[in-house]
């Protein structure tokens, strides 16, 4: 097991008791999601892919550490939920699927060479979301690992010819220091 993977595991161990709370931006732009496939990489435990999976959409839910997958099995079991929950090193850039979820979710996982495969995935009409760490706005202190935090203006370039549903960086801080940014952003039909 790589480093990764137990320094997750661990985390999830520890976190075993926590809420199953979606992340409020998403509560947010749930409106903007059209439902159907959907992708949830870096899941963790599974918070969002929990709600979202209640909310209509068929989840496939990716992550590297197994304690976190094994909480969400379980939640999802306790729930009567289906997810297709699966253990996935994102790091060997996996084939994620072409043109193949309405939507595709990337919260607190910063991975540049992994957007490509990404930005494949959504089908035609589908949406990319995208939440993290930035170095946007007047908020104190930076994230742990600056290769893990967005520059100024980075995610609406990332998504040059798509359209844009709503994009926000540095209007709120992060727990972790800096602020955090987020895109939800349609793939064209054509």
């Amino acid at each position: 097991m790589n480093e990764d993977a137990v320094k997750w595991n661990e985390r999830w161990q520890e976190r075993a008791q926590d809420p199953w709370q979606p992340d409020p931006w998403l509560l947010r732009i749930r409106p903007l999601l059209p439902v159907g496939p959907l992708l949830d990489l870096a899941c963790g435990r599974g918070r969002n892919a929990l709600y979202l999976a209640e909310q209509g959409f068929a989840v496939t839910a990716l992550d590297l550490a197994e304690e976190g997958l094994r909480q969400l099995r379980a939640e999802a079991r306790r729930r009567g939920l289906d997810l297709d929950v699966r253990r996935c090193d994102l790091e060997t850039l996996p084939e994620l699927g072409r043109e193949r979820y309405a939507v595709v979710l990337d919260f607190f996982y910063l991975q540049r060479s992994l957007l490509p495969a990404l930005r494949d995935a959504v089908a035609p009409g589908g949406v990319a979301v995208l939440r993290t760490f930035s170095r946007a706005g007047d908020f104190p202190g930076e994230a742990p690992n600056a290769d893990f935090v967005l520059e100024v203006g980075e995610l609406p370039r990332l998504f040059v010819g798509w359209q844009v549903l709503l994009h926000e960086e540095g209007l709120e801080p992060s727990s972790k220091g800096g602020s955090l940014a987020g895109i939800v952003a349609r793939k064209p039909l054509a």
